[in-house]
């Protein structure tokens, strides 16, 4: 029994039928009927009984479901596994704060597993660094919008709800939920000079209010922490992705969902002419964590990881 003969079953399997079979695998149908031969050849019992218009697996293809998927997806993992480590090299990936670290903390762990032979440069980069050049710096930055570049190439690994940070002794930190109409009213957090136009544009909701600008009140707040602190002080409401609430809420500062604006992604971004065959098979494996394995359950245990999401946190 060879692996050529498994993926031609589960393919029938998958598409009900032979000609959809081999259309998946690129295959003339023949050459599917002559691979489902062998193996029930092999085996020395049929794994399909077909009908005029319709084929169902026999007791023998039912218990050869689970370990032909099995022995599939392990055969695939040991040929991706193999290609992967052929790469080397060092690869700079940068993170901006307010980034949901503890999802993406995982991801990284899992990459670094992934990449034996790349030494990862993980530098946590605070917001007065940010500017539209800085993928030009680094291979690759996790952040929220706004990207950086207009082109660029970008692996989405998470999207949460938005609301807005608001002191607690704020009447609307007693609303269930907050539109756009009830928060440009409001007084915002002041964001520093020293943090770039496009982040405080983004982030004060003036992209998304027809340019309406809002009242900013307070000393400067020149990343999250300071938000918080400036929120819980009174100064006034902040913008804020739902996990920041868990990751920096505390005391008297509430989170109140927002209605009516697009959720907050988290995302691995790298520019476009920068994009190498290495930082091409990094977004292919982010992409294939988050789709098959997600953030949240992967383990593994890595200090360096550790240091850097521990500094990102306090920026």
């Amino acid at each position: 029994m060879e692996l050529r003969h498994l993926e031609a079953f589960l393919a029938v399997v998958e598409h009900k039928g032979f000609r959809r079979a081999a259309d998946h695998l690129y295959l003339s149908q023949p050459a599917v009927s002559a691979r489902i031969h062998e193996l029930e050849l092999t085996l020395g019992v049929p794994v399909f009984a077909r009908g005029q218009r319709s084929i169902e697996l026999t007791p023998a293809g039912q218990a050869l479901l689970g370990p032909a998927q099995r022995m599939l997806d392990a055969a695939r993992a040991a040929r991706r596994s193999a290609q992967l480590a052929a790469f080397s090299g060092e690869v700079e990936l940068a993170i901006m704060p307010g980034g949901a670290l503890e999802l993406t903390r995982p991801l990284l762990v899992e990459l670094g597993r992934r990449f034996p032979g790349v030494d990862f440069h993980l530098r946590p980069l605070s917001m007065q660094e940010w500017h539209p050049g800085i993928l030009a710096e680094v291979d690759l930055l996790i952040t929220r919008e706004p990207f950086p570049v207009a082109e660029a190439v970008v692996t989405e690994l998470l999207s949460e709800p938005m609301g807005v940070g608001v002191p607690s002794t704020f009447e609307e930190s007693r609303a269930p939920e907050l539109t756009l109409d009830d928060v440009v009213s409001c007084a915002h957090v002041r964001m520093t000079e020293t943090v770039h136009p496009q982040i405080v544009r983004h982030w004060s909701l003036t992209s998304m209010t027809n340019d309406l600008e809002v009242e900013r009140r307070g000393p400067g707040a020149d990343g999250p922490l300071q938000t918080r602190d400036r929120v819980e002080s009174g100064f006034g409401l902040a913008v804020a992705p739902a996990s920041v609430a868990r990751l920096y809420g505390q005391g008297g500062y509430r989170f109140v969902p927002l209605v009516g604006v697009p959720d907050s992604r988290v995302v691995l971004v790298s520019a476009v002419a920068g994009t190498n065959e290495l930082v091409r098979a990094i977004h292919r494996e982010a992409a294939d964590v988050v789709a098959r394995l997600t953030p949240l359950v992967l383990g593994g245990e890595s200090s360096a990881v550790d240091r850097v999401v521990a500094a990102a946190m306090q920026l």
